[in-house]
């Protein structure tokens, strides 16, 4: 959780501080006001290999920490592990206690696959069983007798920025039994 923590931190950090407008002229492209992207934190993920790995590293964290939470990819050829998130809108994906478990992120560049990347599975972090979102829509759903469920985190957001409050995600997966289960 604190890895996960600390990374969400940095990637906020990075789109408010960076040179380049890039990453907040596609948030803006998309609609997204500056509240919004404040209440979801969405950051920015630097194109470097290391950016986010040599941080958090600074900050205390072992490369193992940061690989057992799906920040890293250990390449197979034995190479040294390297971001995964890279050039990316990063969106935190949050449990039903609020605290984050793993990222969504939308790739910056249109020739960039794929466009939206996930964490890993992790121990943290099961996709089939996550909702994007459930946390923020608990309440407003049970208080409208209604749920609006949709396929990506980014549809979420501009929903909820338009109201719809009680709007979740699947992730981009097919709608699991445990993710029904879990809404119901």
């Amino acid at each position: 959780f604190d890895a996960l923590e600390a990374a969400c931190a940095y990637f906020e950090t990075e789109i408010a501080t960076r040179d380049s407008r890039e990453p907040l002229d596609y948030a803006e492209r998309r609609g997204l006001t500056a509240s919004t992207m404040k209440e979801f934190r969405i950051g920015y993920a630097p194109g470097s290999k290391d950016a986010l790995k040599a941080t958090l590293i600074k900050r205390g964290f072992s490369e193992a920490q940061l690989l057992d939470a799906g920040l890293l990819v250990k390449p197979d050829d034995g190479r040294a592990p390297y971001d995964r998130f890279r050039h990316r809108l990063t969106i935190p994906i949050i449990n039903a206690k609020n605290r984050i478990i793993a990222f969504g992120a939308r790739a910056l560049d249109a020739a960039t696959e794929p466009k939206y990347l996930n964490s890993p599975e992790t121990k943290l972090f099961d996709k089939g069983s996550t909702v994007f979102n459930f946390a923020r829509a608990r309440g407003p759903a049970f208080d409208k007798g209604e749920l609006i469920v949709v396929e990506g985190y980014l549809d979420v957001i501009a929903l909820y920025q338009a109201g719809f409050h009680h709007t979740v995600a699947t992730l981009g997966t097919a709608f699991t039994e445990r993710q029904m289960d879990q809404l119901w």
